[in-house]
């Protein structure tokens, strides 16, 4: 972990650098209304592709052969996330009412009856043995956690990726913790000058087994990992946005990984390996989150 914290560190000093630039963040911020909504509502069961969603957030298309909830879901988190940026420009504490107003947008014309609202029944998480708070202690134990929130710690991604998962372990909501809960950890984020934590669909599974895990009492070690390792990641694909030596390349021209295992004539496993190790990394993504390659980048494996 104390290595992780160290590579955190040297990459959120580049961070810094791109926060500080208002033209990219303009840039970024666009970009994330569209990628947060996707991978946040994907996580929770959402159907739309990436390009659905950004035709949703964007262009106001909503028709389609999905349900209209998933339409909605995305457009409201695009809307929690307008809020969440402008809540990070202000220097207050994070209030009650701040993640009220948050959770009221996520689940807007929705479930308007529980929006913005503490739960008053009891709840389980579908195929998971963790036993959630009874309703009666909810109050309490959110006025508790705003408490914390005001503590500091040395590390403000720790401190994000902590109340995260106190938050959803308390699960004061019917429905829309998840999202919430992501939002609130990059509101702490983007509060201490940093950038959002992307949490990527395809990594769902393993993202619900840490919390879990956490949450019968296990050593969160591994939670603490896979959020930091997300974190990171997150943290590389906005210093490789404004990377000027990264090469323009048509999308129909890349690869996906086995073609592109294919003909660097390696196993997918090896090229998953130097993906891991940092010798590789994909030029782009598909809308379904493929990895996609250029054949230039055979070379580059081959010659290291």
């Amino acid at each position: 972990m104390q290595k992780l914290l160290q590579i955190v560190s040297e990459k959120e000093k580049q961070i810094k650098l791109i926060v500080k630039n208002a033209q990219k963040m303009k840039v970024l911020e666009n970009w994330l209304f569209t990628e947060l909504a996707y991978t946040s509502n994907a996580i929770e069961g959402n159907t739309l592709t990436r390009k659905e969603t950004d035709r949703a957030i964007n262009q106001n298309i909503t028709t389609g052969s999905k349900p209209i909830k998933d339409y909605l879901e995305v457009r409201n988190h695009a809307d929690a996330f307008r809020l969440v940026l402008q809540l990070s420009k202000n220097k207050r504490a994070i209030s009650e009412n701040n993640i009220l107003d948050i959770h009221k947008q996520i689940l807007k014309g929705i479930d308007e009856d529980f929006s913005g609202r503490y739960r008053n029944v009891r709840v389980r998480i579908s195929g998971s043995n963790v036993i959630l708070p009874n309703p009666a202690k909810i109050y309490n134990l959110m006025q508790d956690f705003f408490k914390w929130l005001k503590t500091n710690e040395f590390c403000h991604a720790h401190k994000a990726v902590s109340a995260h998962l106190k938050f959803v372990s308390i699960h004061p909501f019917i429905d829309g913790n998840g999202r919430t809960a992501r939002l609130l950890a990059n509101l702490i984020l983007l509060k201490n000058g940093l950038l959002p934590l992307i949490i990527r669909p395809r990594d769902r599974k393993q993202y619900i087994n840490v919390i879990e895990e956490a949450q019968l009492g296990a050593n969160a070690e591994n939670y603490d990992k896979f959020m930091m390792n997300a974190y990171i990641r997150s943290m590389n694909t906005y210093i490789e946005m404004f990377d000027d030596k990264k090469p323009d390349v048509q999308l129909n021209q890349l690869l996906k990984i086995s073609e592109f295992a294919r003909l660097a004539k390696a196993p997918v496993s090896t090229i998953r390996y130097y993906l891991r190790t940092g010798k590789l990394k994909p030029l782009a993504k598909t809308d379904s989150d493929y990895m996609l390659f250029s054949k230039e980048q055979i070379k580059e494996i081959k010659k290291s």
